[in-house]
């Protein structure tokens, strides 16, 4: 009972997610912001070149009310740079919960997360013939 209730609540925060980003983009405010980048970690040479570093986002932003807050991503990008957006989406009545223009846009990620949470709530769920529980 536990591990179904574990593997219900992942998929779960997998679909929220991703609605969640999703309605950013079509129902959130969006404004811009100042981004700083830093690149952490070391070089990862298995990738391309455009993609061996991780780099580090952090912004500010100022909402419609003047008051101020802050959002962080990450990013692969290559040893001198990395593209970032300035641009943020963030709801009016709740402004902590916000991301950048790139992470709200409607894409094949936000398909997936909602496709392997729905499997992993019906996985959990599902009976076998016997009518035991799949995960014990």
């Amino acid at each position: 009972m536990f591990w179904r209730i574990v593997i219900s609540s992942v998929g779960a925060a997998l679909i929220v997610i991703a609605i969640v980003s999703i309605f950013l983009f079509f129902f959130g405010e969006s404004t811009t912001a100042d981004v700083n980048t830093r690149r952490v970690g070391g070089a990862s040479h298995k990738r391309l070149a455009s993609q061996r570093y991780e780099w580090s986002l952090d912004y500010d932003f100022k909402d419609k009310q003047g008051n101020t807050y802050n959002g962080h991503s990450t990013r692969c990008g290559s040893d001198i740079s990395v593209k970032a957006e300035n641009k943020v989406y963030y709801f009016a009545f709740a402004p902590f919960i916000n991301t950048l223009e790139s992470e709200a846009e409607p894409n094949a990620m936000q398909l997936l997360f909602i496709v392997i949470g729905l499997l992993l709530i019906f996985q959990s769920i599902r009976k076998n013939e016997k009518g035991s529980s799949i995960v014990k």
